[in-house]
């Protein structure tokens, strides 16, 4: 899975948002806020990823337990999905 194009990650002061730069992205949302592991899965799904990676990822980065990063990434990736922004 990959998220759909038309969107870069801008960051402003703390915060990180997920812009919309095309018309076609502007209408799922012109603007989300994202945590920075959501702000890092974000720009990692500007490939193609399958959620197993997106969750290994997670491990290197973040060395959380397995079980939490399968829940989170799952999570997010859901919310991405009902959001109409994954390809």
């Amino acid at each position: 899975m990959k998220r759909k194009d038309g969107f870069i990650l801008q960051t402003v002061g703390a915060d990180t948002f997920a812009v919309a730069v095309t018309p076609a992205a502007a209408r799922l949302g012109s603007m989300i806020k994202l945590n920075p592991t959501a702000a890092y899965l974000f720009e990692l799904l500007e490939q193609e990823h399958t959620e197993e990676e997106c969750v290994a990822a997670i491990l290197t980065r973040y060395g959380i337990p397995r079980e939490v990063a399968e829940r989170d990434v799952h999570l997010f990736l859901t919310k991405l999905s009902e959001a109409g922004l994954l390809a």
